[in-house]
């Protein structure tokens, strides 16, 4: 089974894809600077990516994105 994405977990990425740093989008989002951060890293974690390209990569192969 393919591991899904959250809505909060694909907002991040959109964000990020749209050139946004963690501070822009937690201010977008309503939360902290760490706590965009901690989902970056998990996502990074999550599909064993080295970093955010191979990350959106990876998931545009899934399906995921």
């Amino acid at each position: 089974m393919e591991k899904e994405l959250s809505e909060k977990e694909q907002q991040i990425i959109r964000y990020v894809i749209d050139g946004k740093t963690s501070i822009e989008i937690a201010s977008l989002m309503c939360l902290s600077e760490e706590t965009i951060k901690w989902y970056r890293k998990r996502l990074l974690r999550r599909f064993d990516a080295k970093n955010f390209a191979s990350l959106v990569h990876i998931l545009i192969e899934k399906g995921l994105l």
